[in-house]
């Protein structure tokens, strides 16, 4: 009930197309957002789909952020993709961001099972991409899901991965574990030093809690970011430092059937 409250206040709010008056943003809304997915990726993601779904391997998963509101430590790969993966109208934004914009070097916090990293890496396949995930056995599936010489993953905690992790300058950063909005802002402060003035920082589950949600406004007000997109389950952020401060609430298709 939260969230279909939260949705209906979303939709109220929503702009259209013409509304929008930012070059950025129409190119975002008019050519990115009407990016499909090829039939050849279409097929393999069938196929890793039901892989995935057919798969009842127990895991034993690390939380090292806020944990699965539905899930127990113990549980199987088909559980976790059913209820922790990035799916549906958000798994194919990634795919449409990555093929958009063509990001050089990709950073994803928060592995899981490698949905996300499967979408953005056949978004554009010549990205290089660190992922990261404090859990070795989900992590484990994601390799295998997702094998590629230009993906590189890391298990670790975000905190102790970001303080060890080598000279980087990323396009494009995805953030989808923790759920905690102090935790998020502690990483974003730490991605400073690992961005520039047009990376684009996607941000999985600012609706996810009260906590959450307090945080993304938080960040859609900061001066250190200077455009902000809200999609509902998801909200972009670049800085684009030196610009006029714009924010924008976007419609997005079947929301609720990908949350």
């Amino acid at each position: 009930m939260h969230l279909l409250r939260e949705y209906i206040n979303y939709i109220r709010k929503a702009q259209g197309r013409h509304q929008i008056h930012s070059p950025f943003v129409y190119d975002f809304v008019d050519c990115c957002l009407r990016i499909n997915l090829s039939s050849d990726f279409q097929q393999k993601f069938k196929h890793l789909k039901k892989s995935i779904v057919a798969n009842k391997t127990l895991l034993h998963t690390q939380d090292f952020g806020a944990g699965s509101k539905k899930m127990k430590e113990q549980r199987t790969v088909s559980e976790t993709y059913k209820n922790a993966s990035c799916k549906g109208t958000y798994a194919q934004l990634l795919y449409q961001l990555s093929a958009h914009y063509q990001p050089k070097k990709i950073l994803e916090l928060g592995t899981n099972l490698g949905i996300g990293t499967f979408h953005l890496q056949n978004g554009n396949p010549l990205a290089k991409i660190i992922s990261i995930d404090g859990c070795s056995e989900t992590q484990e599936i994601a390799k295998k899901n997702v094998a590629s010489k230009n993906i590189q993953y890391i298990t670790n905690t975000f905190d102790e991965a970001l303080n060890n992790l080598e000279s980087n300058t990323f396009d494009l950063i995805y953030i989808d574990g923790d759920h905690r909005g102090e935790s998020l802002i502690r990483y974003l402060n730490k991605l400073n030093e690992f961005s520039h003035d047009e990376t684009i920082f996607v941000l999985d589950d600012i609706r996810w809690s009260k906590d959450m949600f307090e945080t993304w406004i938080q960040l859609k007000n900061s001066s250190d970011f200077h455009l902000s997109m809200d999609l509902f389950k998801m909200g972009i952020l670049i800085p684009k430092k030196g610009k006029e401060k714009e924010h924008f609430i976007i419609r997005l298709k079947n929301v609720l059937t990908s949350l």
